[in-house]
C-alpha cells in the first residue's frame, strides 16, 4: 500500500524538484564563472608575426575554467530532459488509453515532420496512430505538440534535447574563456598605430588584440599599480552545437523555456481536476 497520501499529492512532483535542482546548478556555475574571472588575470602578449610590419599587444588568459563547470553543464542539462521525459511519463499515465509509460519520452524533432511523426504519425495500413503519444488522451497530446521543440519551431527547446544527447552518449560539453578588454590605466603607449581597443569578446586562450603598435612601438606600466581590468565569461567551446555562446546565458534560456513549459503543462493539470 502506497504511503502517499492523495489529499497532498502534486501533479509533476518530480519535475519540480528536478528544475529546482538545475537553478541550484546553474547558481554554482555563475559563481564559479565569477571566482574564475576575479581570482586569475591576464597577461599581455606581443604578436608580430600575425601581421607584417605591426606588434599586436594582445591580453592573454592561460587560465583554464574549472573542471566542475563541465560536470554541472551536463547535470542540468540532464535535469531539464528528464523534467520534460517525466512529465511525458505523467500524461501517458493519466491518460485513458493503453499507454506504456515506460516506454515514454518527450518528442523532439529536426523539422516539424519528423517531430509531428514521433508524436502521432498514422500507419495506413494498421489504420491507427503509432508514434511515441499515440494513446495519450487528445489534450495532452495537443498541448504536447504546441511546445513544439524541433529544428524551426522552439528552438530554445530543441536545444536541450541536443546537448543531453553530447552529455550523454559522448563526452564533456566542452566550454572555454571569451573577453576583451574592459579598461587599462597607468600605461604608456609609444609608436601606436592605435591607441587602446576595446574590442568585442574574444577566445583568451588564443589571445585577444587590444592595441596595434608600429614594429618598435612599446607599451609600458608607469608603475607597479598598473592595471588592465577585463570582462570575461565562460562559453560553449568549438566543437558542440552552439559553440561560442555565453555558457550562463545559453543555460539560463534554456531553463526558463522548460520552466514556462512546465508551468503550462502543470496548469492544464490543474484545470483537468
Amino acid at each position: 500500500m502506497s504511503d502517499l497520501n492523495v489529499s497532498t499529492y502534486e501533479p509533476l512532483l518530480g519535475p519540480r524538484l528536478k528544475l529546482e535542482r538545475a537553478s541550484h546548478h546553474l547558481s554554482q556555475i555563475a559563481h564559479l564563472e565569477q571566482h574564475f574571472f576575479t581570482s586569475n588575470s591576464p597577461r599581455l602578449v606581443f604578436d608580430t608575426e600575425s601581421k607584417p610590419g605591426h606588434k599586436l599587444v594582445k591580453i592573454v588568459l592561460e587560465a583554464k575554467p574549472p573542471e566542475l563547470v563541465h560536470v554541472l553543464t551536463g547535470e542540468l542539462i540532464y535535469q531539464l530532459r528528464s523534467t520534460l521525459d517525466q512529465i511525458a511519463v505523467e500524461f501517458a499515465r493519466l491518460s485513458k488509453g493503453p499507454t506504456r509509460p515506460k516506454d515514454v519520452y518527450f518528442p523532439t524533432g529536426d523539422s516539424f515532420k519528423g517531430f509531428v511523426s514521433s508524436c502521432k504519425s498514422y500507419n495506413s495500413k494498421k489504420k491507427r496512430l503509432t508514434g511515441n503519444l499515440r494513446h495519450f488522451d487528445a489534450d495532452l497530446r495537443k498541448a504536447i505538440l504546441k511546445t513544439r521543440p524541433y529544428s524551426g519551431g522552439n528552438e530554445t527547446l530543441r536545444a536541450v534535447f541536443q546537448m543531453a544527447n553530447i552529455d550523454k552518449h559522448m563526452e564533456l560539453i566542452a566550454i572555454g574563456a571569451a573577453g576583451g578588454l574592459a579598461a587599462m590605466s597607468d600605461f604608456n603607449i609609444v609608436g601606436g598605430y592605435t591607441g587602446l581597443m576595446l574590442t568585442g569578446p574574444g577566445d583568451l586562450s588564443r589571445g585577444v588584440v587590444i592595441s596595434d603598435l608600429k614594429p618598435h612601438g612599446s607599451i609600458t606600466p608607469k608603475h607597479a599599480n598598473a592595471q588592465i581590468q577585463f570582462s570575461g565569461k565562460i562559453t560553449l567551446g568549438d566543437n558542440v552545437p552552439y559553440a561560442h555562446q555565453p555558457l550562463v546565458q545559453f543555460l539560463n534560456s534554456m531553463l526558463q523555456e522548460t520552466k514556462r513549459v512546465y508551468a503550462s503543462l502543470r496548469a492544464l493539470l490543474d484545470r483537468r481536476t
